[in-house]
């Protein structure tokens, strides 16, 4: 049997479970861990699988595409790399040069880098989470960060707070880098930040890293018609495969040209055949309309289940993402729990994504479960204890590094 302490060091990022589920395999939404047990994944794999763990189509075209294709290749200059470049700037007209990367946090890093190069100036402004890179560690996500940088500044989704930075950095902003969270933060949000990133010379970049390629066609931005300099995407391009990009204008992107972002797995042409096939299966099989629906299907069937167990809960964000807000971090930490022993794989906080593999059978699993689990949740906590705005301010303050007067400032939105 192997033992959960020596899988890794993967305690800390696996918070929610402590690394103590141990999976082997994965077949749609449904995984199975080493001792035959079943999870229903609220997570798509955290964003990564968006047509479902072990897609059989998706295999089969790669298998297909690598007895013809080369795995890893001299050069990164290659024709699947180019026919990738073409699908993704039609996608993102506004945006239309690209650029690829691993990771998601390498997507992030490389963004602040073009950016620094494009405007010759050192400091980003920034809200939400960018990745596991040093440049992000920084307060209110670090408390003691040992790589502090001065020049990264967060202003924790807070309007004045943006301002006064601004203001305080008048001059040497390269950007403003924002991840949107449609759960908590209306299109407003967005709106406003690129006017003030324009009023203060700064280039806007949107970190659409989890929602780019689910939350609408075109991504966020397209969705909600703000023209940004920079969007970094990863999760939904490959299926589940190492890579990322970013994309930009062709006036951002000069930052590009004199900057080195060269590494070793632009070569990997085989991360290329999955991006083009993966994206060739979303326009085919319309994947962003199916993940709206099975994502539609799966906050209705959480928000069902809280009211008809008489729990104060808030299931709020988009139907492809959304999140789960109970009355305190603690009832919260009990209700992933609850989940887990009945074969629901959530954490708290999170944000629930569907894929395309959730059908019907997956839905009748995973009604009663959920029953039971809140059974079990309304047995073990305090029940008496209402959901405030103070539940959400805990919560946006712990998930998203809010300030409160940002969630509350918003309260229109959420509420």
């Amino acid at each position: 049997m192997l033992n959960p302490e020596v899988t890794g060091h993967l305690a800390e990022w696996e918070r929610e479970t402590r690394s103590s589920i141990i999976f082997r395999s994965a077949n749609g939404a449904v995984a199975e861990d080493i001792n035959g047990k079943m999870y229903l994944d609220m997570t798509s794999c955290s964003g990564a699988s968006p047509l479902g763990s072990n897609d059989t189509v998706f295999n089969a075209r790669l298998a297909r595409a690598m007895e013809q294709e080369t795995d890893i290749l001299p050069s990164p200059v290659s024709l699947q790399r180019l026919r990738l470049v073409g699908k993704i700037s039609k996608m993102f007209p506004d945006t239309p040069r690209v650029f690829f990367l691993r990771t998601g946090s390498c997507a992030t890093e490389a963004a602040v880098r073009i950016a620094r190069y494009r405007t010759g100036r050192p400091v980003l402004l920034t809200a939400g989470f960018h990745g596991w890179h040093d440049l992000f560690q920084q307060p209110p996500w670090s408390a003691n960060p040992p790589a502090r940088d001065q020049h990264i500044q967060d202003f924790r989704y807070d309007l004045d707070l943006l301002e006064q930075q601004l203001v305080m950095n008048r001059g040497r902003v390269a950007g403003i880098f924002f991840t949107p969270e449609p759960s908590i933060f209306p299109a407003a949000l967005l709106h406003e930040i690129s006017r003030l990133a324009k009023l203060h010379g700064a280039l806007l970049i949107v970190d659409e890293v989890l929602c780019g390629l689910r939350y609408a066609s075109g991504g966020y931005c397209q969705k909600h018609g703000v023209k940004a300099d920079l969007i970094t995407l990863a999760k939904g391009i490959a299926q589940g495969i190492g890579l990322s990009a970013v994309v930009g204008t062709d006036e951002a992107m000069t930052g590009a040209d004199t900057a080195y972002l060269g590494h070793t797995y632009l070569r990997e042409n085989r991360a290329f055949v999955a991006g083009n096939l993966t994206q060739e299966i979303f326009e085919e099989a319309g994947i962003v309309a199916r993940l709206a629906e099975s994502g539609s299907a799966l906050k209705r069937l959480f928000q069902t289940a809280f009211e008809r167990s008489k729990i104060p809960a808030r299931v709020l964000g988009s139907d492809s993402m959304f999140d789960i807000v109970l009355p305190s971090e603690k009832h919260g930490k009990a209700f992933a729990q609850k989940c887990l022993q009945h074969g629901i794989y959530v954490g708290y906080p999170a944000t629930y994504m569907s894929n395309a593999s959730m059908n019907e059978a997956f839905f009748e699993a995973l009604e009663p479960a959920l029953d039971l689990a809140l059974a079990d949740y309304c047995r073990s906590e305090d029940m008496t204890t209402p959901f405030t705005d103070a539940s959400m301010v805990e919560y946006c303050m712990e998930a998203f590094r809010t300030t409160e007067k940002a969630c509350l400032s918003n309260k229109h939105y959420w509420a």
